[in-house]
């Protein structure tokens, strides 16, 4: 095969050359081709026996692609001068076009994300990965080759099949600018999705081989529950309609989706960004989901940056993670119902408690993240503790700790955290001092907040301490023990409460704590109660606290004695 043409493209990008060589065989295009038009013909055949027949008039007298009146909720079928059912063409083209979109995106995120997992997997076994990071390339252009390398037999199936994908667009009748923001969004999506499954291929190499299955199985999975959660009735004047948004498939434009789900039919007409009403215009709602892919790869790729060449560093620096907490906080506030928790005199019982629940929800899997990216692991932090007991000889360590636990690149990242939490509750803060709810409510949902807070610093100290243990498996046993530490409780208290009506007061020393602190019965609880478990929690915080100083203290004693016994 003639590769003159790769070699051109590759000039710029040796890393995306070496990939398209080793990928663009005859048998592996054959082979993508052939996927690619079998699973058109068959999805084409299918519609295909969805026409309704001359049988249909015998039996049903109503069709969905029939065009008569409606006759039990479907349309009724006619015939034309020669005996013919008279079929609604548009409406299945458009059920084509849907059903190809979904297939699109499914298969272009989900395998997409798996095949780069797998690649960076498969080169950290053969052990070439680590000649890859020596190459006098840069990061970016590295990874970017990987990119846009590693599924470029997935790209050539899907361009296969967008000649059927366009012509029944057109054929439907919808509009080229809906065609046009769906491509783009799609294309956004896929430097997201792809940008993430490199970080994950990057920092998950302890997974082995289940490592491209994880997060493969974690794509599909957010797909399905969001597409589904889309296709609900659920109004979007909710937080989670973010979550929404960074699935490609809710931009499918609506003359198609509402034709092939019905329930589809009212996406847009309430989604508000700070009651400024985005979702009236499809300008509007692209160019607030083009801002989340872009923020969100935008940080990732500083996190890429950092852990490609130097995979023992943590995945942002301290003051990157308080700008991306800044940003996902006004993103995910910004789509609270504050037209009517704010600008209406009665917004509802429950309003206030379901708005704090999606945020809580968004910010877990933040602050998750979080964790992970910011406390570092054995070698970093012994060197800090060699760093802090030669300093304190110097009497220059006291004056700095502060400054070094907030801005430092080795020190642990607890303060760090607890300053991106107070950054995420100081714009809830806002939202619930500024809702149209009476005092008793806005105490209930301070009390989530500082049990949310609590919880989160707990799980985070937690983290940092066995992350400082020499456990050559430590990532998997704090991943574990956190992970743990969050079903546990909920899985005892559930089996314990269900047989003792009376304790459920218990939940408040669980994850869902924050949850039960809002509802109908936690309103009814007493101070002593309420405080308790954030005292429980802090105790014990404290405690890991206090056992990881005595270890990092420890830690930079013995590192101080190897050196100077070494000099």
């Amino acid at each position: 095969m003639d590769l003159n043409w790769i070699n051109q493209i590759g000039d710029s990008n040796p890393q995306l050359l070496r990939e398209l060589k080793g990928r663009l065989k005859s048998r592996n295009l054959l082979l993508s081709a052939a996927i690619s038009l079998l699973g058109q013909f068959i999805l084409f055949m299918y519609f295909q026996t969805q026409l309704p027949t001359k049988l249909e008039l015998v039996y049903n007298h109503s069709h969905k692609y029939c065009t008569g009146g409606l006759q039990y909720n479907l349309p009724k079928c006619l015939v034309d001068e020669f005996g013919h059912v008279i079929i609604n063409w548009q409406l299945w083209y458009l059920d084509v076009f849907t059903w190809l979109s979904i297939i699109g995106c499914f298969s272009l995120l989900t395998a997409g994300t798996y095949l780069i997992i797998n690649d960076l997997s498969a080169e950290e076994r053969r052990e070439t990965l680590n000649f890859i990071r020596l190459s006098p390339q840069s990061p970016q252009s590295i990874l970017s080759g990987k990119m846009l390398g590693v599924p470029i037999l997935l790209f050539i199936g899907v361009l296969l099949a967008l000649p059927l994908h366009l012509w029944s667009a057109l054929a439907g009748k919808i509009p080229s600018a809906e065609i046009f923001s769906f491509y783009v969004a799609v294309v956004a999506a896929c430097f997201l999705f792809y940008s993430a499954a490199l970080l994950f291929g990057l920092v998950g190499s302890w997974l082995g081989g289940f490592q491209s299955w994880l997060g493969g199985g974690v794509v599909l999975g957010f797909l399905i529950v969001t597409m589904r959660v889309a296709l609900t009735e659920i109004s979007d004047d909710y937080p989670l309609v973010f979550a929404r948004l960074i699935n490609p498939t809710y931009l499918i434009p609506e003359t198609a989706i509402s034709s092939t789900f019905a329930s589809a039919s009212s996406r847009f007409r309430n989604f508000q960004f700070f009651a400024l009403p985005l979702g009236d215009s499809l300008l509007t709602t692209l160019g607030f989901t083009l801002l989340i892919y872009g923020l969100g790869t935008y940080f990732i790729w500083q996190s890429l940056q950092r852990c490609f060449r130097d995979p023992n560093t943590t995945m942002l620096s301290k003051h990157q993670s308080y700008s991306l907490t800044a940003c996902y906080a006004l993103m995910t506030l910004g789509c609270a119902n504050w037209e009517r928790l704010v600008l209406e005199s009665n917004p509802g019982s429950y309003l206030l408690a379901e708005n704090l629940v999606s945020l809580l929800f968004l910010d877990f899997w933040l602050f998750l993240y979080l964790i992970a990216a910011l406390n570092p692991h054995r070698q970093a932090l012994q060197d800090w503790a060699r760093y802090r007991r030669t300093a304190r000889v110097k009497g220059l360590v006291d004056s700095k700790l502060v400054k070094d636990l907030i801005w430092g690149e080795k020190s642990p990242g607890l303060l760090a955290i607890a300053i991106n939490a107070t950054i995420a509750i100081i714009g809830i803060n806002c939202l619930i001092l500024l809702s149209q709810y009476p005092i008793s409510h806005k105490i209930n949902a301070l009390f989530a907040l500082a049990l949310s807070f609590s919880l989160a610093m707990l799980y985070a100290a937690l983290a940092q301490l066995l992350l400082f243990t020499k456990n050559h498996n430590r990532v998997f046993w704090s991943a574990a023990t956190v992970g743990a530490s969050m079903i546990l409780p909920v899985i005892i208290i559930g089996v314990f409460t269900s047989s003792y009506r009376d304790n459920n007061f218990l939940w408040l020393y669980s994850i869902v704590g924050p949850i039960f602190a809002i509802s109908p019965d936690g309103k009814s609880l007493s101070p002593i109660t309420a405080l308790l478990p954030i005292f429980s929690y802090w105790t014990m915080m404290s405690l890991l606290v206090f056992q990881l100083r005595r270890n990092l203290v420890k830690a930079g004693e013995s590192a101080t004695k190897a050196m100077l016994a070494g000099n």
